[in-house]
């Protein structure tokens, strides 16, 4: 893996910190249609079924080689990976077909019913508000490098 990628940002998540408070959901809802609603939140906060007192955050990982990227079908493509590792869809060019939300091992991408397009996590241009305002840093932004070598 070359060095420039190793320092992309990315965020990484530690279930023992997190409280369940939903506040990541509410700062993301707000920073991207102005209303506190879980809904529209691009990350999701979920009670882990195998123990109740701990918590699962499902978001986007940036992928190094995101399918959703190879999914898309539009020429050219309404998803991409810029320079800092941030993957996007672009509203304009989305048709709605919905292959990203399909190819992400992870569903991360969402049909938003309004627009007739698919949506995500868009690292919000580089300061993630999740992050930012998560109050027991069970979210944190670091680099690949980083998330790596935490992974083990």
């Amino acid at each position: 893996m070359s060095d420039e990628l190793l320092k992309q940002k990315v965020l990484i998540y530690d279930a023992e910190k997190c409280s369940g408070c939903y506040y990541c959901m509410i700062v993301c809802s707000f920073y991207h249609f102005e209303e506190a609603d879980l809904e529209k939140a691009y990350l999701r906060v979920n009670p882990d079924e195998s123990n109740p007192t701990m918590f699962v955050n499902a978001y986007c990982a940036h992928c190094e080689h995101p399918f959703c990227v190879a999914a898309c079908p539009t020429d050219p493509p309404a998803i991409t990976k810029d320079d800092r590792g941030f993957v996007s869809i672009d509203q304009m060019r989305c048709i709605g077909c919905r292959s990203c939300n399909y190819a992400c091992p992870i569903s991360i991408p969402v049909y938003e019913d309004a627009s007739r397009t698919s949506n995500k996590c868009d690292f919000c241009d580089g300061e993630p508000r999740c992050a930012k305002y998560c109050s027991t840093g069970a979210l944190q932004v670091v680099s690949r490098r980083e998330a790596k070598e935490a992974r083990g």
